[in-house]
């Protein structure tokens, strides 16, 4: 029975039956090569947290996965907790059928037969004949045959490799890299503190001689930089004056329509680059409340 015909209900795709002992010179590679090339691996060494019930946690991955990897070496007929789990999979096998993927790792025929005949009648792969790529490749196509046979295997090989994973990386890496190049391209047209567009950029003299010249611009904000000097703030800028740092003078008009006038006259350095209007009304409040309008039009 294949992977397209068992149940799509199993949280994982093959379960690695091993004896500690080759944990670091085999299997815990073959875990990384099969995860790489797409199949969910429970795997002790990863599945595991601290405090759970190591019988329970291994008979739900037994449970829960489609197929079983039995790697069967001379530590592994030694142990007892693998012949546990080999128990459990056999018992899934007699049920299910195809269940059992053995593989040999530094036994014979004569070692697996005297463990157990009838793993020995089953056909298993052999860490003295494959590499561990190829291994993972032959299982993938048992286990996956969806996946196997929609990549070419020169990328399955990059998969398994981690090349294909370090390609993707470079990508990832030069798009961001081009990203942040653009961004800084783009910056140059953006208010700094609000990201308005720019809206002009001209060369204006910095004195009245016109010896000296410098660069203007102009924002949708209002902010405005001339020469490297602040001439009209951003109102995100967090140093844009408050009205609190205006301070209102006010003149009555004897031969006009309006009876008062109003100027706001900034009382920091920030304050005084913002250029608000004169303020007319027929009352004081009036007056500042027209200048007041205007400032609250340039913070919004």
């Amino acid at each position: 029975m294949t992977a397209s015909e068992k149940k799509s209900d199993k949280e994982w795709d093959v379960f690695i039956s091993h004896a500690i002992e080759d944990q670091e010179g085999f299997v815990r590679y073959l875990a990384a090569l099969l995860t790489r090339l797409g199949l969910r691996v429970w795997y002790a060494e990863t599945a595991l947290r601290v405090g759970q019930s190591l019988a329970r946690s291994i008979d739900i991955g037994i449970a829960q996965s489609h197929f079983g990897i039995v790697v069967i070496s001379p530590h592994f007929i030694a142990k007892k907790w693998p012949e546990y789990e080999l128990r459990g999979l056999i018992a899934r096998e007699i049920d299910e059928g195809n269940v059992i993927l053995p593989i040999w790792h530094g036994v014979t025929k004569a070692d697996v037969i005297a463990f157990s005949p009838s793993l020995a009648d089953k056909f298993a792969l052999n860490t003295a004949q494959d590499e561990a790529s190829e291994i993972a490749l032959k299982l993938l196509r048992e286990i996956r045959p969806d996946i196997y046979q929609k990549q070419e295997r020169a990328q399955l090989e990059k998969l398994a490799s981690g090349e294909a994973t370090q390609e993707l990386q470079k990508q990832i890496e030069d798009t961001r890299s081009e990203l942040e190049q653009a961004q800084e391209e783009l910056a140059q047209f953006q208010c700094p503190y609000c990201k308005a567009e720019l809206t002009n950029r001209n060369q204006a003299p910095l004195d009245p001689e016109e010896k000296h010249w410098d660069t203007i611009e102009s924002y949708v904000c209002g902010y405005q930089v001339f020469g490297g000097e602040v001439q009209h703030p951003c109102p995100s800028d967090p140093l844009f004056p408050r009205w609190e740092d205006f301070e209102l003078h006010y003149r009555e008009m004897t031969d006009n329509h309006w009876k008062w006038s109003c100027l706001a006259i900034g009382k920091t350095p920030m304050a005084r680059k913002l250029h608000l209007p004169c303020g007319l009304g027929l009352t004081k409040e009036e007056a500042a409340a027209y200048i007041k309008e205007r400032y609250d039009f340039y913070i919004k």
